[in-house]
């Protein structure tokens, strides 16, 4: 299974070809052309195509050849993958020729590769006398071709004349929970360590502003009484649980276990399945016990009605001060502050502070929402779009890259980065001087080398990499 099926038959030329697919890369449209010769190239992709792709498709037709796109639409995936052709006799009679190659593979170069994608192929013959149903369906599509007009595509259900040639791929069947095959599936095997972005709402009362805070004096009185700045200076954030200092620090912190662990990805930070399994529990932010302590207060407090009232007179005292701070700079209170005959509207504040406690004892009772709470930090899979051929390239390009930064550094804190540097090094090559593609490259080629002093693969000991000290 390879290019090699991409031929025009003896004494035919091919006048069209149209190309149904979800994903399409350069290199197969390029490949199709320089064996195929077409005198018109029809592309039909799924409608989530990135317009910078097609612009790319475009610029790297070869001269004389009309490239042709339209999108397909539907509820969901537009996933047929389908390669339709019709030939001329180059002499007279000029007779023409109907062939239909269909499968799982998409138009891409890792599909039509030979030995990278295990994909299935049929190709069939169409006989215009008996297939005249397969062949109007594909001529419906390649009508909308020639308008300008959205078409409706019908459904068809049809049976060929001839039974298909079917090509069948070559892989391997493994254990589960064996190591992974490959480069590229060990990346896929792995997480993003996404960090919960939630969090620093978790036991912080929002309060809303009439006017916005100006710089200096005002400002500097809220901020004296514990109450923060949000956004666009017109909220302002109040801890109601000894205050958010966990919450700055989440911001800009950098937990050893990332840069130990991690690699940094244009999707974030990604962190190798077997690693996370051994060292998940170090996986923290490192505000995770005082957020630990803070939901464990809060839940042992619900039904409380003394620690209530304590919580929300702390905030009514803590308004009324800055009320009383804001009238002895001359600054009018009712300018930011709710107010009733001419005081601070207590009744208003004290039910936006309870309102906030049920909602935040609702989620302390959350497992899901204490875990990630808690460790700071969610553990999603790497999405499975290695189909997606252009979009994998990218995120093992911005892995790679990191690898790279990071063999800039002599002591770098990266455990995969060392590995990779030693495992070249051994090989004579220095990563230093390596581009993120050479990287790519190098580990695809080399993963399954055996090696004679670990008897184990180049691919097992990098993977191990969890495991040093």
């Amino acid at each position: 299974m390879s290019f090699d099926l991409l031929s025009v038959p003896e004494g035919y030329q091919l006048d069209l070809a149209l190309v149904i697919a979800p994903y399409v890369d350069v290199k197969f449209m390029d490949a199709l052309v320089k064996r195929m010769n077409p005198r018109r190239l029809c592309l039909l992709v799924d409608d989530g195509v990135r317009p910078e792709d097609l612009q790319g498709l475009h610029k790297a037709r070869r001269k004389g050849v009309k490239l042709q796109v339209r999108l397909g639409r539907t509820a969901g995936l537009m996933h047929m993958k389908a390669f339709y052709f019709e030939f001329i006799r180059k002499e007279a009679p000029k007779r023409r020729k109907r062939r239909l190659l269909f499968g799982s593979a998409n138009a891409t170069n890792a599909a039509f590769l030979g030995h990278r994608n295990a994909e299935l192929f049929a190709n069939l013959d169409l006989a215009i006398q008996h297939d005249a149903d397969i062949a109007d369906y594909f001529s419906r599509i390649l009508a909308t071709f020639d308008t300008e007009f959205t078409t409706v595509i019908e459904g068809a259900e049809v049976w060929p004349s001839q039974i298909p040639k079917l090509y069948l791929p070559r892989f391997k069947s493994i254990v589960p929970g064996a190591m992974p095959f490959g480069f590229d599936t060990w990346l896929q095997r792995g997480l993003l360590a996404a960090q919960y972005r939630n969090a620093p709402q978790f036991a912080i009362l929002n309060i809303q502003l009439k006017k916005v805070l100006p710089q200096e004096m005002v400002a500097k009185i809220f901020a004296s009484r514990n109450f923060t700045e949000k956004g666009d200076r017109d909220i302002v954030r109040y801890g109601y649980m000894n205050g958010s200092s966990d919450i700055a620090m989440d911001g800009t912190e950098m937990p050893r276990w990332k840069s130990r662990y991690g690699v940094w990805t244009h999707l974030g930070d990604w962190i190798s399945y077997e690693c996370y399994k051994s060292h998940s529990t170090r996986m923290k932010s490192k505000a995770s016990s005082a957020r630990h302590a803070k939901i464990s207060k809060l839940l042992g407090s619900a039904h409380d009605a003394g620690w209530r009232r304590e919580k929300i007179d702390a905030l009514l005292r803590a308004l009324a001060e800055v009320w009383s701070d804001l009238e002895a700079s001359e600054v009018v209170p009712n300018l930011y502050l709710e107010s009733k005959n001419g005081k601070l509207n207590s009744t208003f504040y004290e039910q936006r502070l309870i309102q906030k406690l049920e909602q935040d004892i609702h989620l302390a009772q959350d497992e899901d929402f204490k875990k990630r709470y808690v460790n700071g930090y969610d553990f999603p899979d790497v999405p499975r779009f290695r189909q997606d051929v252009i979009a994998w390239e990218r995120f093992v390009y911005s892995w790679c890259e990191s690898i790279a930064v990071e063999a800039v550094k002599k002591l770098t804190p990266s455990l995969v980065a060392r590995r990779i540097r030693y495992v070249m090094e051994r090989e004579g090559l220095n990563l230093f001087d390596l581009e993120p593609k050479e990287i790519g490259g190098f580990l695809r080629a080399n993963w399954e080398k055996e090696w004679e002093d670990y008897d184990m693969t180049v691919g097992e000991w990098i993977i191990a990499y969890h495991e040093q000290n």
